[in-house]
C-alpha cells in the first residue's frame, strides 16, 4: 500500500493538478458554473409547465390562469434553455479572456460574434411549388444545448486567437494619456478584434463551399458530438466516472475539480435534451437520456462525492457516541452535499480501511441507478436542481417530482450504508486492540 501511495504522490498527483489548473478547463468550468441559476430557473419552469398530474394539466391547458402560467414558463424556456449554447459561448469566452489576464468585455463580444458568423443565415423556404432563398431563417437549435460543443470550441479558439493578436505590439493602437483607460484599452484591441472576426468569417465561407452547404455546427455534431455521446451515454461510463472521482479523492485530490469540468461538458448536453423533451410533454421514458450530470448529483453524489451521506449514517448507527464530535461538525454540511470536513476529518484520505466502500460504493450505486432508469423502473432525470439540495429531495425534484426518484436515492443510500458498517466495525476493533496494547505496554 505504501508503494502504491508513493507512486500516486509522485506520478499521478502532479498530472492531476496540471489538468485541474489547465486554463481552458478552468474557463469551461467557470463559464458553465456562472449559468447554474439560468439552468435551474429553466428546469423549474419546465416542472411547473409539465408536472404530470392530470388535474394540474387540466388546469394548465383549460383555464385562462393556467395558460398565463404556461406562457410565462415558455418564455423562460425560450430565453434560458433554448439559448443555452449561446450563453455558454459567451460566458466561457469571457472567462478565458479574464484568465488570460485581460480586462474589458472583448472576450464575450468576440466569442459570440465568431459563433454567430458560423451560423447559416439563409434558408430555402416554400414559395408556391418552388423554394426561394430567404434571409434570417435560423434554427433555434443553433443556439441551444444541441450545439454546445460547437459553442465551447468557438469560444476557446476565438478568444485564444484574440489573445495571440493582442500580444503583438504592431497591432496595438497607442492612445494619448488623457484618454480614459477603458477607452484606451478598447482601442488597443481594435485590430486584434477585427482580424479574429475576419478569420471566422473566412472559415464560415470555406466550410459552406467545401462541405456542400453544411454548417460548422452540423460538422461538429457529426464528427465530435455524436461519437462522444455514444462513448459517454452508456453503463461503462456511469460506473467509471464515480469510481475515478472517488479514487482521486481517496488520495486527497479533488476529484470533481479534475474530472468534473471534462465530464460536465460532455454530460450537460444529454441533460439539456431531457429538459427539452420534458418541456415538450414527452411521456415516453425511453426517449430520454439515462446518464446526465444531474443523474450523478441525484443518485451518486449524495452528501458529496462518493455518497458520503451513507458514511455519516453508518457512523451514527455503529457508534454515534464515539463519532459525536465529527457528526456534529460534518453532519450539517453533509446534508447539503459538502463533505470536505468528513473526508479530511475522519479521515478518509489514505485510510485503507475505508478504501473499498468509499471507492467502489459510488460505482455500484451508479450502476444500479443506470439500470433502474434504463429498464424503466425509475423516471429519468428531467430537471437540474441546485447541487446543495439534500439527498432524496434532490432525486425527487430531478425526476420531475416522481416518487421513484426519491425511492432510488433511499435504496442507494441503504446499500452504501451497509457497505460502510462492517468496515467501521473493523476500525473500531482495531483501535480497541491498539488501545489495549498501549495500556499493557504502559503497565509493563
Amino acid at each position: 500500500m505504501n508503494k502504491f501511495v508513493d507512486f500516486m504522490d509522485r506520478k499521478v498527483m502532479p498530472t492531476a493538478n496540471k489538468i485541474g489548473q489547465n486554463i481552458y478547463i478552468r474557463a469551461i468550468s467557470a463559464g458553465m458554473i456562472s449559468l447554474v441559476g439560468i439552468i435551474i430557473v429553466a428546469s423549474l419552469a419546465s416542472l411547473v409547465q409539465n408536472l404530470q398530474i392530470e388535474a394540474y394539466q387540466n388546469f394548465i391547458n383549460n383555464t385562462q390562469a393556467g395558460q398565463v402560467i404556461w406562457n410565462i414558463c415558455q418564455n423562460i424556456w425560450w430565453g434560458c434553455l433554448a439559448m443555452y449554447g449561446l450563453l455558454v459561448c459567451g460566458t466561457i469566452g469571457q472567462a478565458l479572456w479574464g484568465l488570460f489576464g485581460h480586462r474589458g468585455l472583448e472576450g464575450i463580444g468576440v466569442s459570440l460574434a465568431s459563433y454567430i458568423i458560423l451560423i447559416p443565415w439563409m434558408a430555402n423556404v416554400p414559395a408556391g411549388e418552388n423554394t426561394i432563398p430567404a434571409f434570417g431563417f435560423i434554427k433555434y437549435t443553433n443556439f441551444s444545448a444541441d450545439s454546445l460543443f460547437s459553442c465551447i470550441i468557438v469560444a476557446i479558439v476565438s478568444v485564444s486567437i484574440l489573445h495571440g493578436f493582442s500580444k503583438l505590439k504592431a497591432l496595438k493602437i497607442k492612445m494619448p494619456d488623457v484618454v480614459p483607460p477603458a477607452v484606451s484599452d478598447s482601442f488597443s484591441k481594435l485590430f486584434p478584434v477585427i482580424l479574429t472576426v475576419i478569420i471566422f468569417s473566412s472559415v464560415a465561407y470555406i466550410i459552406s463551399n467545401m462541405f456542400g452547404g453544411q454548417s460548422f455546427n452540423e460538422l461538429i455534431n457529426k464528427f465530435i458530438s455524436a461519437p462522444l455521446q455514444g462513448l459517454t451515454g452508456n453503463l461503462a461510463t456511469a460506473v467509471l466516472v464515480p469510481f475515478i472521482i472517488a479514487f482521486l479523492w481517496f488520495f486527497g485530490i479533488h476529484g470533481n475539480n479534475i474530472v468534473g469540468p471534462i465530464i460536465g461538458a460532455v454530460l450537460v448536453q444529454p441533460g439539456m435534451q431531457n429538459i427539452e423533451l420534458y418541456a415538450q410533454g414527452v411521456t415516453d421514458w425511453s426517449q430520454y437520456n439515462v446518464l446526465t450530470n444531474q443523474f450523478l448529483y441525484s443518485f451518486v453524489y449524495m452528501g458529496g462525492s462518493a455518497c458520503t451521506i451513507a458514511l455519516l449514517i453508518a457512523m451514527f448507527i455503529t457508534n454515534r457516541r464515539r463519532h459525536k464530535v465529527l457528526l456534529s461538525l460534518a453532519g450539517p454540511t453533509g446534508i447539503f452535499n459538502i463533505n470536505e470536513p468528513l473526508i479530511f476529518g475522519f479521515p478518509i484520505v489514505l485510510n485503507p480501511m475505508l478504501f473499498i466502500p468509499f471507492v467502489f460504493g459510488p460505482a455500484i450505486i451508479s450502476c444500479i441507478s443506470y439500470l433502474a432508469i434504463d429498464f424503466g423502473l425509475v423516471h429519468p432525470v428531467v430537471a437540474n436542481v441546485p447541487w446543495t439540495t439534500p439527498p432524496i429531495i434532490n432525486g425527487f425534484l430531478a425526476t420531475g417530482m416522481h416518487w421513484t426518484g426519491a425511492a432510488l436515492s433511499i435504496v442507494n443510500i441503504i446499500i452504501v450504508v451497509l457497505m460502510y458498517i462492517p468496515f467501521l466495525k473493523l476500525i473500531e476493533r482495531q483501535e480497541e486492540k491498539e488501545l489495549l496494547a498501549t495500556q499493557k505496554a504502559g503497565v509493563n
